[in-house]
């Protein structure tokens, strides 16, 4: 059974259906079926992952609708970007911080108001469609991961065949549910940037928080081939020349470290942790591997062949003026391409990263060929 697992990182999202574009042109030329009865996705990806398990019985078709709508995104249509809502946000922080001492109130809970997100989520996706996929056996189970801000626990929301078993490792665990705009809202909701994403009357954050096992609900599902698409360069150093002399990092530099390790970084550990295993297997004796407690995933990795964050910091003129203009105010923008990686919701830049996805995705065609044959 093979499965697909989609990463976070805000914007990038875009490089994402750049890959699916590939993998689609290459199921069509090699008159292919769609491989994936799994799909899994965190943040940017659990978007990615809801909109193509809504329309999985004709995966062309799913990916177009993904392309169309990542080509046109403008900023806009994610968070508000005029003046007065951010100048309201931006003094109710300073306000609460300088007297909460005083009030014992509290600032407000995101720098962005992100209540356009739901309507351009609601608008576009199908959620019916998940389980009209799974009864007609099209999918075996879409999974969206999420952090819950009052237990502190990943909760991975699946919605698929009735028999997929329920589970619980420390710190994170299932549930079985009807996956909606407000899970994939949840899932993608960056800490302090986007507001917490409310799932009856709970509250959650950025699926890749505190998420050491992005990989695992592909494999509780039963997965046993795995395709990751990540959003980030291997070996991507963030510009690290710019730091050369006796000046300590910017807040923005700071910010751009913490975010990678939130939203980036444990995708490429995991992956790395399942070649190892697989290493491991393949050393032990073939009469000797049914005593493990582990079992070879095959896996393919697809990754940014470029840095998008120095692409980001390139076209950062894109991003709307006000929040180009509370940026600077972090440092100098060179310092903060990482954050201007996940903000820069406009089509110059997402068009870009569908063209270099496309473009690594068929580069690896016959990759992915082996892949969906196998």
């Amino acid at each position: 059974m093979k499965a697909i697992v989609l990463s976070g990182g805000g914007a990038r999202g875009a490089y994402q259906v750049g890959v699916l574009k590939a993998i689609s042109d290459v199921l069509s030329e090699h008159k292919l079926k769609n491989p994936f009865q799994i799909f899994c996705g965190v943040s940017a990806g659990a978007i990615n992952a809801a909109a193509m398990a809504a329309e999985i019985h004709d995966f062309s078709v799913a990916v177009q609708k993904l392309t169309d709508l990542w080509s046109h995104l403008t900023s806009e249509q994610v968070f508000r970007t005029d003046a007065i809502s951010l100048g309201r946000i931006g003094l109710q922080w300073m306000g609460e911080l300088s007297l909460g001492g005083l009030t014992g109130g509290s600032p407000g809970r995101a720098l962005l108001d992100t209540s356009p997100l739901g309507d351009l989520i609601r608008n576009n996706l199908d959620f019916s469609g998940i389980q009209k996929n799974i009864s007609s056996g099209d999918l075996k189970a879409l999974a969206i991961t999420a952090l819950d801000y009052r237990s502190s626990e990943t909760v991975t929301f699946v919605q698929g065949d009735p028999e997929i078993p329920d589970w619980k490792r420390t710190r994170r665990h299932s549930e079985k549910t009807i996956i909606q705009a407000e899970h994939v809202l949840a899932s993608s909701a960056i800490p302090i940037l986007f507001l917490p994403g409310q799932v009856q009357d709970r509250f959650f954050g950025d699926g890749c928080v505190r998420n050491t096992s992005p990989l695992q609900p592909a494999l509780k599902l039963g997965a046993d081939h795995i395709m990751v698409i990540g959003v980030r360069r291997n070996q991507e150093f963030m510009g690290v020349s710019s730091l050369t002399g006796s000046k300590g990092p910017s807040i923005a530099r700071v910010i751009n470290v913490l975010m990678n390790s939130i939203l980036l970084d444990g995708i490429e550990v995991d992956h790395e942790r399942l070649e190892r295993i697989n290493e491991f297997i393949s050393r032990v004796p073939e009469q000797y591997r049914d005593n493990l407690n582990f079992r070879e995933v095959k896996s393919l990795f697809i990754h940014p062949s470029e840095d998008i964050g120095a692409l980001a910091a390139q076209m950062s003129s894109s991003l709307p003026r006000i929040v180009r203009y509370l940026l600077k105010g972090l440092g100098p923008l060179e310092e903060a391409s990482e954050l201007i990686s996940y903000l820069l919701f406009e089509k110059e830049f997402t068009s870009r990263l569908i063209e270099m996805g496309y473009r690594d995705g068929m580069n690896m065609r016959e990759e992915i060929r082996a892949f969906s044959e196998a």
